[in-house]
């Protein structure tokens, strides 16, 4: 079992040294990283707002995938605009690889007829990639027999490499109170991320997101500020994405019982196929917990339901969200973003 562990740890690396390293690393709860999924969504709840993701994928593999996103944002009522800065860090302890990225964001804000709003965003990031080889590990190193690592490798790399380059993106967002489509496009320049003399352009990455919020009758009255009642409600919505010849879909629903959520939704595009394997990846599901009226904290664990299933132990993913500051007076043109509160 240790050599099998190990074995498909070396696989899914060297696969993702070949092919996934045109993409970027990805939450299931992508509405609980707004910035993270649309630039155009900064300062999309008319206030201060600040959260932070953390994803661990496939935790039973011997060499860990883990990612923090963290984000902080502000909307002027005044300018119709939203600001904002987004880090994020993405580890592979295979070779140390890590990616950390830092952006600045901006958005505004347009109503383009009655309860129709767009908003469009701009995002500037700075990346850094590095990677150590010491850790690297080839087939004349592994005994076939009892799966040990023996032996130097002969081979000579230099110990740390490291790649600087900036990145832009842009996205933008219609919606009305119950439904909403954006679209966003990250790495418009496509810059060149290789770590050795040679070319390897980050791919473009394409988005494309909608849904649509079913409201019930309001649950009591809450003894805030507001006065609102509790909301009832169920959200569905979509997830599409492209990247360096890859695709993927995300789909499903939110159950919103103020201050509980729960949820489900499927990852896959089970019409296609990759050497007659459907691509069929997880079911994801996740509850959530608003704890006030501004701090909010959500837990999801994806199901894979490939063939890897069994030995990669899903992935865990953590959000939590804390909004701050006073909303301005809304006007009856103003309309709420109905959109996944996770």
């Amino acid at each position: 079992m240790k050599y099998t562990t190990l074995a498909l740890s070396i696989v899914l690396f060297t696969v993702s040294i070949q092919n996934v390293k045109a993409q970027d690393p990805q939450f299931s709860q992508f509405y609980a990283s707004p910035i993270y999924l649309n630039p155009a969504l900064a300062g999309a709840t008319d206030r201060a707002r600040m959260g932070i993701n953390y994803r661990n994928q496939w935790p039973s593999l011997t060499h860990s995938f883990r990612t923090v996103s963290a984000y902080i944002d502000y909307f002027s009522k005044a300018y119709e605009s939203g600001v904002g800065v987004i880090v994020n860090q993405h580890r592979e302890s295979f070779l140390d690889f890590k990616s950390t990225e830092i952006g600045a964001v901006y958005s505004y804000k347009m109503p383009i007829a009655d309860g129709v709003v767009f908003r469009m965003g701009i995002q500037l990031s700075y990346f850094q990639k590095n990677v150590n080889f010491d850790e690297l590990v080839f087939g004349n190193q592994i005994d076939i027999d009892n799966g040990q690592i023996i032996g130097p490798s002969g081979e000579a790399f230099d110990r740390g490499l490291t790649v600087n380059f900036l990145s832009a993106s842009s996205g933008g967002m219609i919606y009305t109170k119950n439904f909403w489509i954006g679209a966003a496009t990250h790495h418009i320049n496509q810059p060149n991320q290789s770590l050795v003399d040679a070319e390897s352009k980050l791919s473009r990455k394409y988005s494309i997101h909608s849904g649509y919020k079913l409201f019930f009758t309001k649950g009591r009255r809450l003894r805030t500020i507001e006065y609102q009642f509790q909301e009832r409600s169920a959200t569905f919505a979509i997830n599409y994405k492209s990247q360096g010849g890859f695709n993927q879909l995300d789909a499903g629903v939110q159950l919103y019982f103020q201050p509980l959520v729960i949820g489900g939704w499927y990852r896959g595009i089970p019409i296609q196929s990759v050497n007659t394997v459907i691509k069929n990846e997880s079911i994801i599901f996740l509850v959530g917990l608003e704890l006030s009226k501004d701090v909010s904290f959500g837990y999801s664990h994806d199901f894979t339901v490939s063939k890897l299933a069994g030995s990669t132990g899903g992935a865990h993913e953590f959000s939590f969200t804390y909004s701050f500051g006073q909303i301005k007076k809304r006007t009856k043109r103003d309309t709420i973003l109905p959109c996944f509160k996770y």
